[in-house]
């Protein structure tokens, strides 16, 4: 009989183990790629203000393809997808926020 019970006290040790792994797990992941988006964004933000500044970008909405052919930025990859990001993904200088076209 005791060894049911140690079978049965192991099973519920590991449901709980799981039920407070698997979570953090996927909070971790899910936090790691949004700081990638960050550092992204933030990067393509400040090389469309670098562009604007030095008077060779003229709208304030700038396109990630502006930026690469003025040799501002490289080819930018989704951290995620591992993919190259939209060429036609903008950088809006009045919010400045960085939108990725689909």
């Amino acid at each position: 009989m005791e060894k049911k019970s140690n079978y049965k006290l192991n099973i519920i040790l590991i449901i709980i183990a799981i039920l407070f792994i698997v979570p953090s797990v996927v909070f971790i992941i899910n936090n790691h790629y949004h700081n990638l988006y960050l550092v992204i964004e933030k990067k393509v933000v400040e090389e469309a203000n670098n562009c604007f500044n030095d008077g060779n970008c003229e709208n304030n909405t700038i396109t990630l393809n502006e930026l690469i052919e003025k040799n501002y930025l490289d080819k930018i990859y989704d951290p995620k997808t591992k993919e190259l990001i939209n060429l036609d993904s903008y950088v809006n200088l009045e919010t400045g926020e960085f939108k990725i076209v689909e």
